[in-house]
C-alpha cells in the first residue's frame, strides 16, 4: 500500500515514540531524531510505501542509538498483560473456527498503551466483524495443506495460539515470526522469552527486521516455505500493506483491527473495526 498524505504524521510519531523508548540523553536524542526526520521528509511520497519507510526508519533509530531493541520492554510488558487476559477470556477448547479467529482478532486490537479499563471492556465484549470469512477458511483446510501463520505484534503470540492449534489438526501449519526486532513484532527471542515457543507446532522465522512481509530481506527457508504453502494466514495492518504488492498464487485470509483512516478508505472498512477475510 502506498502512502496517502496522512501516513506522514502517523511514521514520525512512530519516530518520536521509539527515540523516546532509546532513553538517549537529550542531545543525542536531537541528533538522532533530525536524521530520522530528514530521511522521512526526502522519502516520503505517494508512490512510496509506508511499511517500507517504517523499517528504515527504525533501522536508522537502532543503528544511530546503539539500541538494538528499543521496544524490549513494551513487548515485555504486553506478553505479560496478554498472558493475563488470555488466561482470563481464552475460549474453550472445543470452540469453533469461527470463534477462535474472532478471538485472534481480538488480539490485534491488543495494545499495551491503552487505557486498562478500556482493555478490560474490550475483551468482555463479543467482537464485531465488519466482515467475516471463517466460513471459507474452514473449507480450505485439509490434512494434506501446508498453512504459513504470519504473525504480527509480541503480545498477539497468546491469541493466535488456540488459533493455530485448531488448524494445526487439519493442516501443517507454520508460525513465523520476525527474525530482529522491528517496532513491537513479535520475533524469535519474544516468543523464546514468552515460554510459548514448544506450544507452536512448527514456528520459522522470516528473516527479516521489516514490518509486515518483506521479500527482499526475507532468508532463503522462509521463502521455500512461501512457495510451498497452500495458504497464508495473515495478523494485523503491515501485513494488509504489504502482502498485495507481491504475486503470491496462494489465498491469504487477513485477520486483523482497522486502526487508521488510510487502510480504512484503501479496505472500504469501518476504522476500528475487526475483519477476517480473503485479499482478492
Amino acid at each position: 500500500m502506498r502512502c496517502l498524505p496522512e501516513c506522514y504524521s502517523c511514521l514520525e510519531g512512530l519516530v518520536r515514540r521509539s527515540l523516546l523508548l532509546t532513553d538517549l540523553e537529550p542531545r543525542r536524542h536531537d541528533e538522532i531524531l533530525e536524521v530520522a526526520l530528514s530521511y522521512l521528509k526526502e522519502n516520503f511520497s505517494s508512490n512510496s510505501f509506508s511499511a517500507d519507510l517504517a523499517g528504515e526508519l527504525q533501522r536508522i533509530i537502532r543503528s544511530k542509538s546503539g539500541n538494538s531493541d528499543p521496544f524490549a520492554k513494551v513487548k515485555k510488558e504486553e506478553i505479560s498483560l496478554a498472558r493475563h487476559y488470555v488466561e482470563k477470556y481464552s475460549p474453550p477448547v472445543s470452540a469453533p473456527l469461527k470463534e477462535l479467529v474472532h478471538f485472534a482478532a481480538k488480539g490485534n486490537g491488543f495494545d499495551f498503551f491503552q487505557d486498562l479499563e478500556m482493555l478490560e471492556k474490550q475483551f468482555q465484549e463479543p467482537v464485531e466483524m465488519a466482515c467475516d470469512e471463517s466460513t471459507l477458511l474452514g473449507e480450505l483446510l485439509k490434512h494434506d495443506k501446508q498453512v504459513l501463520y504470519l504473525a504480527d505484534n509480541a503480545g498477539e503470540i497468546f491469541f493466535d495460539l488456540p488459533l493455530v492449534n485448531y488448524l494445526a489438526q487439519l493442516a501443517t501449519v507454520y508460525y513465523a515470526v520476525k527474525e530482529s526486532p522491528t517496532q513491537n513484532d513479535a520475533t524469535l527471542n519474544d516468543l523464546e522469552q514468552s515460554g510459548l515457543f514448544d506450544s507452536f507446532p512448527h514456528v520459522i522465522s522470516t528473516g527479516t527486521d521489516s514490518p509486515g512481509l518483506d521479500l527482499k530481506r526475507a532468508a532463503p527457508s522462509f521463502r521455500r516455505l512461501l512457495d510451498q504453502a497452500d495458504l497464508i494466514i495473515a495478523k494485523g495492518m503491515a501485513h494488509y500493506e504489504t502482502l498485495p504488492e507481491f504475486s503470491l498464487l496462494q489465498p491469504v485470509f487477513l485477520i486483523l483491527q482497522v486502526k487508521c483512516e488510510p487502510v480504512a478508505q484503501d479496505s472500504g472498512l469501518p476504522r476500528d473495526s475487526y475483519a477476517a477475510y480473503f485479499l482478492e
